[in-house]
Formats: structure tokens, C-alpha cells, sequence
């Protein structure tokens, strides 16, 4: 009665833009990555398209979505496809109320993932470090970043090439801040920020996201910082910035 079929993220184009229309808010690139790294099939029941799913490395859900007119079977749907594909995990934010409710309905365990965060029209304190100390990386700074970040970035040559990668220097490096293009809701541009182990608790880490955040809606984006939902101080420093989170990512098992 239910047919999956292994498909390419194009031909199910239409029903993912349907999905991204149905979510409340916005999440950021970690999950974009994640998403349009699974592999996609298609559900068919009684020889009709109602949706689709997605799994990233054998086990792990990222997307599940009906149609509405098909909503009604959609907690059948959810369970067979966990048995069918003996999915471990799902990736659930909780912008997406459908994942969400689905996968409450089967959860043996949720662990706390992630924080995603928007701006908010709070008034905050300037930056401690005034914005003419930001510049783009270039390629001759790579192993200079490498040796103070550690293992931060991914993909270094490849992002600073790009134009992705910034440093907050004077005399001295104090940091390094990151934007990433959303390919998801491309509206939208990750933030993130590093801040050199000799220099933290001095603002570094704050003044980089406030320049960020006003260099992305200088391009008309909107900034979209995330963080690890146990990592506090990055929680703090994104609220001192004036953002805020009301969606989470979470990590479910079944």
C-alpha cells in the first residue's frame, strides 16, 4: 500500500518549497547541511505522491512531510517509514510543527540540541571594538586562523576563498567571525565568531557578531546566529547582541 522512492532533492522540488512555507520559522545552516546531505525518497500510497522523507547516513531522519489533504494518515505514514528504514535518530526543529508532533508521538529519548536565533529590536550596548578593525580573511591568513582556532572552521581554504571568514585585528588577532550563505532560506545568513583564547571575556566575541549582524542587514539579510544548546556563554553573548531564540533544534531517538 506504501511505496518509497529513491529520488534526487530536485524532483521533489515542489513538495519540499510546500514544507518550507509550512515551517514557522527559520533554522540555520548546521541543519540546512544535514538536510541537503540525505538522501530523499518519495511516498506513494494507492499509486499517489503524498510526501516525502529524507535520511542523512543510513539512520538519521531530517525531513518528513504530507500533504495536507493526506494529514490525516500521516502518524501511518511516519511509523512505517521508521520501521521501514529502521531510522535511529531524527533532527527535529521545532519550527517544524509536524516533524515535531510526529516525532513526540514515537521518541524514546530527546536530547537538547541546539539554539537558533533572530534578531530582536532590543537597544544594546555598542561594540567594545569599533567595526574599521574587521577585515575579510584572504588566503595568506589560513594557517595564522588554523593555529589559533584550532579545529573551529571546516573547510578553511575553501571558506576563505569564498569570503566568508573575518578577522577583528589591530596590532594582535583577537578573533575571527564567520557568514555563511543559507541555501535554505536564502534569505537568511549564519553568523558565528571565535574569539583567540588569550582575548575571551573582553567583548571580542560580541563586537565581531554586532559588526556581522549590521553588515548583514546593510545587505539585506537577515542575520541568523546558532549555537550548542549546553554552550551558555555563546547564549549569552548572541542575547547581549540583541537576538533572541524561540526555536530549538532537538535531537530525537526512537
Amino acid at each position: 500500500m506504501l511505496d518509497y522512492l529513491k529520488v534526487e532533492f530536485e524532483d521533489i522540488k515542489p513538495l519540499f518549497e510546500l514544507y518550507v512555507s509550512s515551517l514557522s520559522d527559520v533554522y540555520d545552516d548546521f541543519l540546512e547541511t544535514h538536510i541537503l546531505e540525505s538522501q530523499f525518497y518519495t511516498i506513494e500510497y494507492k499509486n499517489e505522491l503524498v510526501g516525502y522523507f529524507a535520511i542523512h547516513e543510513k539512520d538519521l531522519l531530517t525531513q518528513f512531510f504530507v500533504k495536507k489533504e493526506f494529514l490525516h494518515l500521516s502518524q501511518d505514514f511516519f511509523k512505517a517509514v521508521l520501521k521501514e528504514k529502521k531510522v535511529s535518530y531524527a533532527f527535529v526543529p521545532t519550527c517544524d510543527e509536524l516533524l515535531l508532533s510526529l516525532a513526540m508521538d514515537f521518541h524514546k529519548k530527546v536530547q537538547l540540541q541546539a539554539y537558533f536565533f533572530e534578531p530582536t529590536v532590543r537597544e544594546v550596548e555598542p561594540a567594545n571594538y569599533p567595526k574599521s578593525m574587521l577585515r575579510l580573511a584572504n588566503l595568506s591568513d589560513v594557517e595564522m586562523i588554523k593555529k589559533l582556532s584550532g579545529n573551529f572552521f571546516s573547510d578553511l581554504y575553501q571558506s576563505v576563498s569564498d569570503r566568508k571568514i573575518y578577522i577583528l585585528e589591530d596590532e594582535v588577532i583577537y578573533g575571527f567571525g564567520i557568514m555563511e550563505n543559507n541555501k535554505i532560506h536564502k534569505h537568511c545568513r549564519g553568523i558565528g565568531m571565535y574569539t583567540v583564547e588569550a582575548h575571551r571575556r573582553n567583548g571580542i566575541g560580541r563586537s565581531i557578531i554586532l559588526h556581522l549582524k549590521d553588515l548583514c542587514e546593510t545587505l539585506e539579510y537577515r542575520p541568523l546566529p546558532g549555537c550548542w544548546y549546553h554552550n551558555y556563554n555563546s547564549k549569552k553573548t548572541l542575547e547581549s547582541c540583541g537576538f533572541a531564540s524561540k526555536t530549538r533544534l532537538l535531537k530525537v531517538e526512537f
